[in-house]
């Protein structure tokens, strides 16, 4: 068969009507190529044209004699199958940045949960245990005295008393941190804080974090010493 005669105007679906044997062109598929409206076909490559192209181009028509008819269930399977490459991309895309973010996170030893370097992070405390603080001021001549504790851990307090202090030394305040949790300008004699005085369990209750300053102060009426020991609890942490 002669083509000389023929102009090429592109590639289509190409259809037979099985009643008359008539050959039917969907116009609406049509794509040209380069070599359209030239003669002869030297040098084309079936595939190279459609390259780039699948079955959802082609899809959603029937054909009825030559004539093309949007098919409802083949749109929306199309679309739906859109929507699933859409969240798959979504899906990856979330998958990359997780994996970017571990890595940064095992870069540099943080916890997933607080963010904190895992060597910095404090085990939790299982359980609480018993401990004693405290301190002495020691004066040369009568006037002021300051006792000052720094604590090393967290500490709930469970008692006071100033064994140990000069005859006549007197308690006036005594602060958790900035906080004053009792106060007597005039100030208290140590003798009341005895072992059977109410005033032993005058800081039953009260709690500071640890790196802060339990500050007790008072005075003393000549040389001596201003002794001051708080009981109370501590954390115990695990290994």
């Amino acid at each position: 068969m002669t083509t000389n005669h023929l102009i090429a105007l592109g590639h289509a679906r190409v259809y037979r009507d099985s009643d008359t044997g008539e050959l039917v062109v969907d116009t609406d598929s049509l794509r040209r190529s380069s070599f359209a409206g030239l003669e002869g076909f030297s040098g084309y490559d079936d595939y190279d044209d459609f390259e780039g192209y699948d079955d959802d181009d082609f899809e959603g028509y029937d054909d009825d004699f030559g004539l093309f008819r949007r098919d409802p269930e083949r749109r929306d399977s199309r679309r739906r199958r859109r929507l699933d490459r859409k969240r798959g991309r979504a899906k990856r895309k979330y998958d990359r940045k997780s994996s970017r973010l571990d890595r940064k996170e095992d870069k540099w030893g943080l916890d997933d949960e607080e963010d904190e370097p895992r060597g910095d992070k404090k085990s939790k405390p299982t359980s609480w245990g018993m401990t004693a603080i405290g301190g002495t001021d020691t004066l040369t001549a009568a006037g002021s005295a300051s006792v000052r504790i720094r604590l090393q851990h967290d500490f709930q307090a469970e008692d006071v008393t100033f064994t140990g202090s000069a005859p006549g030394a007197m308690v006036n305040s005594i602060f958790f941190g900035d906080r004053v949790v009792w106060s007597a300008p005039d100030g208290i004699d140590v003798s009341v804080f005895a072992s059977n005085s109410f005033l032993r369990g005058l800081l039953k209750g009260q709690s500071l974090t640890a790196g802060l300053d339990v500050t007790i102060n008072g005075s003393l009426p000549d040389i001596g010493d201003f002794k001051a020991t708080l009981t109370g609890r501590k954390p115990n942490h695990s290994c």
